[in-house]
């Protein structure tokens, strides 16, 4: 036992007693923080873009456009407010924040009158060369835009801009005069303009009910279907945690290998020991990461319940769904059992190289397996009773990421317990036989070439004459 501690103790400390951890240690929050908080920047770092609308029919094309995106707006933050409200009940501070939203839209382009709307005027304006006055001081002209019809019933639109890339403007302003078109049309057929905006208002009362619940509580809302996102993104967090603590067992492994310490470690210890040294100080380096990143990850939720306190949204039961122990238990205990498989599966194959490019031709094979679950993970987030999923999730080696997924469909005890099993027993099968490729690697009884002769069937070897 005493080997073992060292081991761990040694595999521990070269890992956490330098530089490089603990600046990837903040790194993962701070990329994290980047990735959430980068499309909000963005989004509210767009500038503001100035254009010019000439309706050269006189009027009535510039009058349907806005009518048509006033309306196309209000359905849109009546959808938004129904969402809201089916998630967080009929907050005022939510429906307020939606309007200010919205109205952060509408005013990334905003409509200006210029002195001339002929193009050729204009075109010094678009291009940059000029600008014009406006409430954000002088600014280039964002699109010109010219609408005509040039027959009865047929719109054209001419849309000058030197922005190649931003079709938001140019997107709004078709979609409404296409729905002016259609209406029109409508109308021209003989329909009362009347019974088309009485048809427009017409939509179906939707309630969705669980027929496990009583009448009275039946109602599902859209916080019910959290913990299925919970399940998906913890299980793709699974898969990178393990196989970022794997993959330092790896690469340690051969680096040891290389430099003849394992040889060294041989004569003091036994390779079982070294086995599960390596093993336990490895995951004591996991386990530093999860800490670290837990405590992150709670101030922040405190903080959010706060703020979300604060605004009358009704935090606890969020957080409740999103902390939820029949899902954080297990997530725990498969990231226990998987990392002990792959752990043991990726240092036998490291004391089998000498080099990382030598443990790059055995891996390949693995990965491509070990990809499959995120595949299947992703099928689950539409399809989580998908028999697909279902029966992928009993394959040993993916249950600790497809289970976290269908853990949340209350699927029963049987597939719960079932997998679990398999999943125990082959975790034991593995740790054994990957011991014994350790040993046989760890002694150079084998190599990468060994594991490759496995695969040569019907192939006899010749004697020397």
């Amino acid at each position: 036992m005493r080997a073992i501690y060292l081991i761990a103790r040694r595999e521990f400390l070269s890992y956490v007693a330098t530089w490089g951890f603990w600046l990837s240690l903040l790194s993962v929050p701070m990329f994290m923080a980047l990735g959430f908080g980068m499309p909000i920047l963005i989004e509210n770092s767009q500038p503001t873009r100035y254009y010019v609308l000439v309706d050269e029919t006189g009027g009535s094309l510039e009058q349907a456009v806005y009518e048509q995106m006033d309306r196309a707006r209000e359905e849109q933050l009546e959808r938004a407010r129904e969402v809201a409200s089916e998630m967080l009940g009929d907050n005022p501070q939510v429906q307020a924040a939606l309007e200010s939203s919205m109205q952060l839209e509408d005013d990334r382009y905003i409509r200006i009158e210029a002195e001339t709307t002929d193009l050729d005027a204009l075109r010094p304006y678009l291009t940059g060369d000029r600008e014009l006055d406006t409430q954000d001081g002088p600014q280039p002209l964002f699109a010109a835009i010219y609408l005509s019809e040039p027959s009865p019933g047929d719109v054209d639109i001419e849309y000058w801009s030197a922005n190649l890339t931003d079709g938001g403007l140019r997107s709004t302003i078709r979609s409404a005069l296409r729905d002016h078109m259609q209406l029109q049309r409508l109308i021209e057929g003989g329909v009362d303009p009347d019974l088309i905006a009485a048809a427009d208002d017409l939509a179906p009362t939707v309630r969705e009910l669980n027929p496990e619940r009583s009448a009275e509580a039946a109602e599902v809302t859209e916080g019910e279907r959290l913990p299925i996102y919970v399940g998906v993104a913890t299980a793709f967090g699974l898969w990178v945690v393990i196989f970022s603590v794997v993959n330092m067992l790896l690469t340690a492994m051969i680096e040891e290998k290389g430099n003849k310490v394992l040889e060294m470690m041989l004569a003091s210890s036994r390779h079982h020991e070294i086995l599960v040294g390596k093993l336990l100080g490895v995951a004591a380096v996991s386990f530093t990461l999860l800490l670290f990143w837990g405590g992150l990850a709670s101030l922040g939720g405190f903080a959010v319940q706060q703020v979300m306190a604060a605004a009358d949204i009704p935090a606890a039961e969020i957080m409740a769904t999103l902390f939820d122990p029949g899902l954080i238990g297990p997530a725990i205990g498969y990231f226990i059992v998987g990392y002990l498989m792959y752990g043991a599966i990726f240092l036998a194959v490291g004391s089998l190289c000498d080099t990382l490019q030598d443990a790059q031709s055995l891996m390949s094979p693995i990965m491509l397996v070990m990809m499959v679950p995120l595949f299947l993970v992703m099928i689950a987030i539409d399809a989580p009773d998908s028999p697909v999923v279902a029966i992928a999730s009993w394959v040993p080696i993916w249950t600790p990421f497809i289970m976290l997924v269908r853990l949340p469909q209350d699927i029963g005890m049987f597939d719960v317990m079932g997998t679990t099993l398999a999943m125990v027993a082959m975790a034991i099968a593995v740790i054994w036989a990957s011991g014994a490729m350790f040993r046989m690697g760890a002694l150079n009884q084998a190599n990468q070439d060994t594991v490759k002769n496995w695969f040569k069937f019907g192939k006899k070897k010749t004697a020397a004459n």
